[in-house]
């Protein structure tokens, strides 16, 4: 008996889930060919792989991923209805059978005992209380040359000392608003709850969590039938796994697992440019607002004070970084004037439409 079959319980142990590997893809073969091939190393076999990719030579890179595959386990491999890493999942959802579905993004590389170390959890959870469940993170399995990184310099060497202390951290999540649970606004009430008491002294260790990013999250595929990825969002959809980990925290547990590794390589294709993924991600937290909100008029009034404290925010981030034309902070203004049209548009059943054409606009813009 294995290491971690010997920590369940036999029942427990005897009920053992299998997973499916869903990856939305646009424009990133090279990686995508590394990130199933961890995938096929991983001591617990997916029982799929589902890919939905939107490039337009996608058939090339089916034809490049099923080499690769050659048969170790099945593969779906469907080209995109839409440019939406929000709608790609869902179509991979759609595609596969699996009881825990795992989201990681084209450039993530997975640890090889990642997805046995989570399946642990879940097989040990006679209840199912546990819907969702988080990787951590770790260093790259694979050495790995030859592709573009993004740049990562957001704010300069004196800002990241500003997080050196507890002060420092508090500025960075509070003024800053560098973090998704300061700027997502709860539309139907509180989230998040504490694990279960048989998961406290689990082990491995299961810590909670109120955001499980869409690059290491792991779901039930039950609970996505009742909740899925925002069809509306469009391009790389900044905020869909804050708003879907909100709405599963609801229905049940969310945590994480941190010794389950997953490297998150970070490659600039297909990237959307730093302003236009500010624009969308206020954009698309007031439309979430207006599709789901009981309450707008208290609504309006908790975006406006969040948009005041954004402004100040980018503003900052403007100055420590020199960038003196200001883009952050036009964004920012910018995106809080689409906002307001957002919650004002009168028609519910048309709302997805326009929203649609709202973001292909925002893309647009140079």
């Amino acid at each position: 008996m294995s290491g971690i079959e010997s920590s369940l319980s036999p029942a427990a142990a005897s009920a053992r889930l299998t997973w499916a590997l869903c990856i939305a893809t646009l424009n990133r073969i090279d990686m995508l060919e590394l990130c199933v091939i961890c995938a096929l190393a991983q001591t617990r076999l997916p029982a799929e792989i589902v890919i939905v990719d939107a490039s337009d030579d996608w058939q090339s890179h089916r034809d490049r991923i099923a080499r690769i595959v050659a048969g170790t386990v099945p593969l779906i491999y469907r080209p995109a209805t839409e440019r939406s890493s929000a709608v790609q999942r869902n179509s991979a959802i759609a595609e596969c059978s699996a009881d825990i579905c795992t989201f990681i993004d084209d450039d993530s590389l997975m640890h090889n005992d990642c997805m046995e170390t989570i399946l642990q959890v879940y097989e040990a959870d006679a209840d199912q209380e546990i819907v969702a469940i988080s990787a951590g993170s770790g260093p790259s399995p694979l050495e790995i040359g030859g592709i573009t990184t993004k740049p990562v310099a957001d704010l300069s060497s004196r800002a990241e000392r500003i997080k050196e202390s507890r002060l420092g951290r508090f500025l960075w999540r509070e003024l800053f608003l560098m973090g998704r649970a300061v700027t997502f606004i709860p539309y139907a009430g509180p989230f998040g709850s504490p694990i279960p008491e048989w998961a406290t002294s689990f082990k491995p260790e299961i810590v909670p969590t109120i955001h499980i990013g869409a690059g290491r999250m792991t779901v039930r595929r039950s609970a996505l039938m009742r909740e899925m990825f925002e069809p509306a969002f469009r391009s790389y959809c900044p905020g869909e796994d804050f708003d879907l980990s909100y709405r599963l925290s609801r229905i049940g547990v969310i945590c994480a697992v941190p010794s389950a590794r997953i490297y998150h390589h970070e490659v600039a294709a297909s990237r959307i440019r730093r302003e236009q993924e500010l624009v969308l991600a206020i954009c698309n937290a007031a439309f979430l607002l207006r599709k789901h909100s009981p309450d707008l008029d208290r609504d309006r009034r908790r975006l406006a004070l969040l948009m005041a404290r954004r402004r100040i925010a980018e503003l900052l981030k403007d100055s420590l970084t020199r960038r003196w034309r200001l883009p952050q902070l036009k964004a920012a203004r910018k995106a809080a004037a689409i906002s307001r049209d957002i919650l004002a548009f009168p028609d519910q059943a048309k709302l997805a439409d326009w929203y649609v054409s709202v973001q292909l606009n925002i893309l647009r813009r140079p």
